[in-house]
């Protein structure tokens, strides 16, 4: 079986508490917010994850702390807001069958976050892939090609080893319509 493994740089944000003004964090690609947001609502729709789908996010997970351990950083805790917009945002790439970090309809990525209730915010990031390799290992390669990016092409490796981040949702999406597994990453601090 072929596997597939995203190029594509992951997107961050970072706002400065107490000010207007929004600053990217230096990677590959980062994303500027708009300093205003207004109120948003939730209207992505989200399906349960199944059993096999939340054990391989947990092997992820474990994963992702022990390549942070690794480097000294400490250890991300899962969020329940972070999960439902990386679930919502796995459904939507999905629906349409394309990787994006925003897709027809869809809120930006911080806005996404936002909608799903974490808020407030002063770091955002978020590492997307899809592998055709349906299975455990095959998200857990998507996470190892992630973390042994090498400069200047590292946007994802930045995101899993960022001191700044201490909360994490991840979500795996196994799609039977077009034999993928999905894998959405998004990271924030409070």
């Amino acid at each position: 079986m072929s596997t597939h493994i995203p190029t594509v740089a992951s997107a961050t944000s970072r706002r400065r508490p107490l000010l207007s003004r929004l600053v990217p964090v230096a990677v590959a690609l980062a994303l500027v917010v708009p300093s205003v947001i207004s109120p948003i609502s939730a209207s992505a729709s989200t399906s349960a994850m199944t059993a096999t789908e939340k054990s391989w996010s947990y092997a992820v997970f474990s994963m992702m702390n022990s390549e942070r351990k690794a480097h000294g950083v400490a250890a991300l805790t899962q969020r329940v807001t972070l999960m439902t917009s990386a679930r919502r945002h796995d459904l939507t790439m999905a629906r349409y069958n394309k990787m994006s970090h925003q897709l027809p309809g869809e809120l930006s990525f911080d806005r996404r976050i936002e909608a799903a209730g974490y808020t407030p915010w002063t770091y955002l990031g978020e590492n997307i892939g899809w592998n055709s390799d349906v299975s455990c290992n095959g998200v857990k390669a998507l996470e190892s090609v992630m973390y042994n990016e090498k400069a200047p092409n590292d946007g994802h490796r930045l995101n899993i080893l960022n001191r700044h981040y201490a909360n994490v949702g991840i979500d795996v999406y196994i799609d039977s319509v077009h034999h993928k597994v999905w894998l959405t990453e998004d990271f924030g601090h409070h």
